[in-house]
């Protein structure tokens, strides 16, 4: 039997807006549906989904790939980025966590829509599903190099990664670890975490082939 329910949270990160930086709240809502009737197992991987706003997204810092500034704090800082293929419009942002939030999911629990808004965004919620337009905005050419041109960005992949970063292994996977399908733990070797993985592309309405 599928069960439905939604689940509200919120987390912090600073975004770069022309040159500046600012601090931003989001707050989100998350409308889940089950695909497993297995109590233990929705549970782990509702506390994976948990992990993903409250560890990985949290406290970081969120900027578009070309942005001067954003090219130098990931170049001279140490802070945690969450990176954009534009700037970090709320519309962007809700199509992100919407995408990711499925991907880290593996099809056990089901995120079908999300409304997110946010302390800088002028009282607006945005919301996102499978069939929005607003997926088209994280449609990108060349965002990897020939070398890596078939893996999915990392909104589209179950690691923790926020960013993507080629390296002579493999693609980075992310700052955190999933050591279960409930735990979440901080990798100390996560400036070398990396991997070749499955090339396993995922079809989402509202790609490139849904009419802009």
């Amino acid at each position: 039997m599928t069960n439905s329910f939604t689940w509200k949270t919120k987390f912090k990160s600073m975004i770069i807006v022309d040159s500046e930086i600012f601090q931003n709240e989001y707050n989100v809502k998350i409308a889940i549906k089950t695909n497993v009737a297995d109590l233990k197992e929705q549970s782990s991987y509702f506390e994976r989904i948990k992990s993903l706003y409250e560890y990985v997204f949290s406290n970081t810092v969120t900027g578009c790939r070309n942005d001067a500034l954003y090219q130098t704090l990931v170049k001279k800082s140490n802070n945690r980025f969450i990176e954009l293929p534009t700037p970090p419009y709320d519309q962007v942002m809700a199509a992100v966590c919407f995408c990711k939030s499925n991907a880290v999911l593996d099809g056990k629990i089901t995120v079908t829509e999300l409304e997110l808004s946010s302390y800088q965004g002028d009282g607006i919620s945005y919301s996102v599903d499978k069939n929005s337009k607003a997926l088209t905005l994280l449609d990108v050419d060349d965002w990897f190099t020939k070398k890596f041109s078939s893996f999915d960005p990392w909104w589209l992949r179950s690691d923790t990664a926020t960013y993507d970063r080629e390296m002579p292994k493999g693609l980075y996977t992310g700052h955190f670890s999933w050591n279960n399908a409930t735990n979440i733990m901080v990798d100390k070797e996560h400036e070398n975490h990396a991997k070749i993985f499955e090339f396993n592309p995922k079809v989402l309405d509202g790609g490139k082939s849904k009419d802009k």
